[in-house]
């Protein structure tokens, strides 16, 4: 069995038609969703890049490995603790896989050994034809900047929508900026602060630029246009990829995951991106549910649909316990197999994310963070400072408010004690680990 783990950034899952949008953004992801299994309700555990790519690939969450921070990260990145750690690749590794992918020697503490450019990913598959492999492919066309081919933007453009001159001049940054913020707000790349992870010279349109705009509503249906057309983008890619596997035979054996690194926010509360683009992230629905799509139709049956929630570290135990590998002792996630072949078998009803309303863009001295705790009908929110003693809940029923639009939070509701407890007890876990 080939693993191709599909990476795409800030892909919302309620913009493909497999999970119910009316227009044509997907359709050859929802050919894979009808040949395979898609989860409806999956989770990641962070609303910026690199805590859920760790996440995933340990099956840990963030208060699990601690790579939160571009501090964290750094630290990571050049100290010796992980050169020789057992990771979920380097198990891969010893029976048998190749471990490569496209921009992922930026984790190369993972166990990743090189890098492919996107274009060469089918000359990949050619070329390893006869080996197996774990390949993750990290494409970026719903990322900032939303700048689709003028025909996508147009189709998905509503019939009779007039820009106005200010609708213009924003939808110029959203289409040109890598980070777009409002007025008053300065990145780390705007302050000239030293950024760990170097600037990619494979792929200029998402080179590091930053842009002010002060979106109002009516922009929104040209900026749905842009990230729409982007999604259609996306989805170019992965019909050629899929095409290729099986003009060379190895579509079916080979298990194919679409998931994404995190929600994007596409106007919910007045900005576009994620922390990371907008400094003004969270950690509502928009910004953490996630697509997760998997194929693999010798263990998996055609078009089912999964209704539990379940999270990013839930991945990697579930391609252990398809290659029937034991489970290492450091993964917290479990094997969704079950949910997926409806075998009774108890599973974990609360997840976990946190952020810090930057994200990767905080300045240095920003100490905000921003945990959640969620199950399919709850989420509470906490929103803390370390430099004071601020604490800001709020709680939210996601039956009657998927939107999370009315916080509910009161110091009385049984299901604030019942939360509360465990996410402090998640929080303390996490801060240790900083520590």
């Amino acid at each position: 069995m080939n693993i191709f783990f599909i990476l795409e950034d800030a892909l919302r899952p309620d913009h493909l038609g497999c999970y119910g949008y009316e227009k044509n953004t997907s359709p050859n992801i929802d050919k894979i969703a009808r040949e395979g299994v898609v989860f409806e309700n999956a989770i990641a555990t962070a609303s910026h890049t690199l805590p859920p790519v760790v996440s995933m690939i340990m099956g840990q969450t963030t208060a699990g490995h601690g790579i939160v921070s571009p501090k964290r990260y750094e630290k990571w990145i050049t100290s010796s603790f992980w050169k020789n750690r057992e990771t979920s690749l380097t198990i891969l590794k010893k029976t048998g896989y190749e471990i490569d992918g496209e921009l992922v020697l930026r984790w190369k503490p993972l166990g990743f050994s090189r890098d492919t450019d996107t274009g060469e990913i089918e000359a990949y598959f050619e070329k390893n034809r006869d080996r197996k492999w774990f390949f993750m492919a990290e494409p970026y066309p719903t990322h900032l900047p939303y700048n689709p081919p003028a025909a996508y933007f147009m189709e998905f453009l509503d019939p009779g929508y007039k820009m106005s001159r200010s609708t213009k001049e924003n939808l110029s940054v959203v289409q040109s900026k890598l980070i777009v913020h409002p007025t008053g707000l300065t990145s780390k790349l705007e302050a000239g602060e030293k950024d760990p992870i170097p600037d990619s010279d494979a792929d200029k349109q998402h080179k590091r630029t930053a842009g002010v705009a002060d979106l109002k509503p009516e922009d929104r249906p040209a900026i749905i246009a842009s990230y729409d057309g982007e999604v259609r983008v996306f989805d170019d890619m992965v019909g050629k990829w899929m095409e290729k596997l099986d003009a060379l035979g190895m579509y079916d054996d080979t298990l194919v995951i679409i998931v994404s690194d995190h929600g994007e926010e596409l106007m919910e509360r007045g900005h576009v991106g994620h922390c990371s683009c907008n400094l003004k992230g969270t950690l509502y629905d928009e910004s953490i549910r996630v697509p997760l799509i998997l194929r693999y139709p010798k263990r998996f049956p055609k078009g089912k649909r999964v209704a539990h929630q379940v999270s990013q570290i839930d991945i990697m135990p579930t391609i252990f316990d398809l290659l029937e590998l034991k489970v290492p002792d450091f993964i917290e996630g479990q094997s969704m197999l079950p949910l997926i072949l409806e075998e009774a078998r108890d599973f974990r009803e609360e997840v976990y994310a946190e952020t810090t309303p930057a994200g990767w863009q905080a300045l240095a001295g920003d100490d905000r963070e921003i945990w959640c705790v969620r199950t399919e009908k709850w989420k509470l929110i906490l929103n803390t400072d370390s430099r004071s003693s601020h604490l800001e809940y709020e709680l939210y029923d996601l039956t009657s408010d998927p939107g999370e639009g009315r916080n509910i939070f009161s110091r009385s509701h049984p299901v604030f004690r019942h939360l509360d407890k465990q996410l402090l007890h998640y929080i303390n876990k996490a801060r240790r680990l900083k520590n």
